[in-house]
């Protein structure tokens, strides 16, 4: 491959970016990006350039990591960027107005500018997310979740940080932040060109994907500190979006999409509960093993089945028309 010398700075930068693409990739396409490259920079000016090599770099991570929309992953995460979107959002919402009175009581004795941020500016990010969502302006909902993202990153480090990483404390603090944390990756990471078009199904989606995410947020009952918890009902809420993951072993997407988005909602309150629940890890050791080994089966046998009945259609349709 041939790296076109457009000033010593440029050319080192670009050969960088170029790196992050597999060798398979940049020995088939490399000149060719190379060269396009070379055009849209030749009159452009160092901004032009920077533009250009983040746009390189970008896309060649998602080739390296398998997320572009040609790929399984890419396509999924287009399909389960609405529902994440709406989730999120309506978690969030839920989540605040039913802290409302301690925010109340925090604001009363602490009117900091800090203070004011931490409580307005996740429910603001959420109804602007849920906006953008439903008006489906994709830059708009990835921004939102990204602040979203970076209030709970920031809300987990101080909290692992302030409690000298105690493990109660910083499971507490993660139900509620890293499903925004996971949100925004997967926002981010969704192919741009396979996101839904703005229009009443994907506004639809958006808002049934926010009254779900309230309820899922309200279910979890993430806040109550009694014992003893209804164990069964956290088992549940995160065996039944596993279960239905497996449905992409049958290449089917959209139950696939749904499990993934409950996972990321869910996911993070469900182990800590469960955790808590039942006493610490070396307690949930011995149900553990079997329950890993019975998803293990039930994935198997879905793949399976999957593979025989489509061996099944195609010979069913090869024997109505013939040989060709």
């Amino acid at each position: 491959m041939t790296t076109p010398v457009i000033g010593a700075g440029p050319s080192a930068v670009l050969r960088a970016a170029l790196q992050l693409y597999p060798e398979p990739y940049r020995r088939e396409r490399g000149e060719e990006l190379a060269e396009v490259f070379a055009d849209t920079t030749a009159a452009g000016g160092r901004l032009a350039v920077a533009r250009e090599v983040l746009g390189l770099a970008v896309y060649g991570l998602r080739v390296r990591l398998g997320l572009t929309g040609a790929t399984a992953a890419g396509r999924l995460l287009a399909v389960v960027a609405p529902m994440l979107a709406g989730a999120v959002a309506g978690a969030t919402l839920v989540a605040w107005l039913t802290t409302a009175h301690r925010i109340a009581n925090l604001l009363s004795w602490d009117d900091s500018y800090g203070a004011y941020f931490s409580s307005f500016c996740p429910p603001v990010a959420a109804v602007l997310l849920l906006v953008a969502g439903l008006l489906g302006r994709w830059t708009a909902v990835r921004g939102s979740a990204l602040v979203l993202g970076a209030v709970g990153l920031y809300n987990l480090a101080d909290a692992v940080w302030s409690s000298s990483f105690d493990l109660w404390w910083s499971g507490y603090i993660a139900m509620a932040t890293l499903p925004l944390v996971l949100a925004a990756l997967l926002l981010a990471a969704a192919p741009t060109d396979l996101l839904p078009r703005p229009g009443l199904r994907t506004a639809g989606l958006v808002l049934a994907s926010g009254a779900v995410g309230g309820l899922l947020e309200a279910a979890q009952s993430w806040d109550d500190t009694t014992f003893p918890l209804d164990l069964v009902w956290f088992v549940v809420m995160l065996v039944v979006p596993l279960l239905l993951t497996f449905a992409g072993l049958r290449g089917r997407v959209a139950p696939t999409a749904a499990g993934v988005a409950a996972l990321v909602l869910a996911g993070p309150g469900c182990l800590f509960n469960i955790w808590r629940g039942s006493g610490g890890v070396s307690q949930l050791l011995p149900a553990v093993g079997p329950s890993v080994a019975a998803l293990v089966l039930v994935a198997v046998a879905v793949h399976r089945f999957g593979r025989s009945e489509a061996a099944g259609a195609s010979g069913a349709i090869g024997a109505v028309h013939g040989p060709a």
